[in-house]
């Protein structure tokens, strides 16, 4: 706390105001709005009061932070300022104390050991990895296809998603842990999302049947990753992998990682690697097969290039129109739809005045489709990312956030989106079943809800 005061720094705009923004109710303020549709009232925020915006919610003052020069001063410009607060209080409840939900020096030793394996050379060369886990995809799709069934695209984008990760990060295959792990993430995405709800706001020592849920799929998560780990103090796992990096790892003052720490570290690069990636994987195809025009322009660049051989790394940078869906996906569909900060010290931000304990809500979600930097914003359009067209204002998107908190997972996330979305468009077409709506739902990540069903057809060669 010391430390983000002796550093904070106030920018000096004269006589600021209190922002703009809804009475709401006396005492819950804008909470049923922001529980009822979360991503509606973020999105209404910025079309009426601007980019920066205030409201109450419950018993806590929050401000909304939207505008390009704004996000930038939070998350850039004075980031000792803004630290994790009472947002991820829910996530703790499964990440524990790990890099997404810690600051300061704690965060940094965690960062420290896990960005190696991020560095772009080591990802590069990773790519196989990639390619061979979207072959093995395609054993079942093909029967899928044969048969002319339907599936749900969103479970085998995590299975894909999951198994990457582990090959290239934990030197285990997480999938082989998938039937144990997966009903704990589905009951973790909700439950890490504090509502209101009597269930989440009674004690913990009150034996609910909400409670004894909680306490299991924790134990599920925390039992997998012990596991992981025992495997490789045992020297069963791979001494190239994260696991092994923070066994040998240590604190600042050269303190070792304890086992609760290791296991923190791997549930937080699980849960926020695999979830995020998954979704993104599924929006993208997701938006491709309700753009015709979009689906033949991708298929076009991807035969001239590929000749229907997998990708490599090196083939991405011949591939610009892959990557500008791949970026219009991002904008649409953002998987990390929020960015939570708490207020350290008063602030100013962009001339209005936000309260020391503020909680700052920063929506890449409502960012991404402000019609002032966006025009048409509902509408699907890969040409805003054309090379020859005027780069976006860096903080206008923003995935993936920005300043030294950006998303560890960026580089990986992007190399994998591209690759895995090429090989399948080279080989299917997805069509959504017919009767089956899709929705974005703001839960930890930015889930398509229900499902995502699809046809998948193979394509002739």
């Amino acid at each position: 706390m010391t430390e983000a005061r002796e550093d904070h720094v106030v920018t000096q705009q004269p006589t600021p105001k209190e922002a703009p923004g809804p009475q709401g109710s006396v005492l819950f303020g804008a909470l049923s709005e922001f529980k009822k549709d979360t991503l509606r009232l973020l999105v209404e925020l910025r079309r009426q009061y601007g980019g920066v915006s205030r409201m109450k919610m419950g018993p806590y003052l929050v401000h909304q932070v939207t505008s390009p020069e704004a996000v930038k001063h939070v998350l850039q410009d004075n980031p000792r300022n803004y630290v994790r607060g009472r947002f991820y209080r829910g996530f703790t409840l499964f990440f524990g104390r790990g890099m997404l939900t810690t600051d300061g020096p704690e965060w940094k030793a965690r960062r420290a050991v896990s960005q190696p394996f991020f560095h772009k050379p080591r990802l590069r060369a990773g790519a196989p990895v990639i390619t061979d886990t979207v072959g093995q995809l395609f054993d079942k799709w093909d029967g899928v296809a044969d048969r002319g069934e339907q599936l749900d695209i969103t479970d085998d984008m995590m299975w894909v998603a999951m198994g990457v990760l582990g090959r290239l990060l934990y030197g285990v295959d997480l999938r082989d842990y998938a039937e144990r792990l997966l009903p704990s993430v589905r009951f973790s995405l909700k439950a890490m999302i504090i509502t209101g709800e009597v269930k989440q706001m009674l004690p913990k020592w009150i034996p609910t049947r909400y409670q004894r849920e909680l306490k299991r799929h924790q134990a599920v998560l925390n039992g997998v990753m012990d596991e992981i780990i025992d495997l490789h103090r045992a020297g069963g796992g791979s001494p190239d992998s994260v696991v092994t990096a923070l066994l040998n790892g240590q604190h600042a003052e050269g303190r070792p990682f304890t086992q609760r720490e290791i296991r923190a570290e791997l549930k937080t690069l699980f849960l926020a690697g695999h979830e995020t990636t998954g979704c993104a994987l599924t929006w993208t195809l997701y938006a491709v097969s309700q753009h015709a025009d979009v689906r033949r322009r991708l298929e076009a660049e991807l035969a001239e290039v590929l000749d229907g051989r997998a990708p490599t790394a090196d083939d991405l940078a011949d591939l610009p129109y892959l990557r500008q869906v791949v970026d219009e996906t991002l904008r649409m569909y953002p998987p990390i739809w929020l960015f939570p900060r708490d207020t350290v010290a008063d602030d100013v931000i962009a001339g209005y005045h936000v309260p020391a304990g503020t909680t700052v809500l920063i929506p890449p979600y409502a960012a991404h489709h402000d019609p002032e930097h966006w025009p048409n914003p509902e509408a699907f359009d890969p040409e805003r990312f054309c090379p020859a067209r005027k780069a976006p204002d860096r903080y206008a998107y923003f995935p993936f956030g920005g300043g030294n908190r950006k998303c560890i997972g960026m580089d990986l996330a992007l190399l994998e989106l591209q690759l895995v979305v090429a090989m399948v468009v080279q080989r299917y077409r997805l069509d959504l079943a017919g009767g089956n709506p899709v929705r974005a739902a703001a839960l930890v990540s930015l889930r398509p809800q229900p499902q995502v069903m699809m046809a998948v057809h193979r394509r002739k060669s």
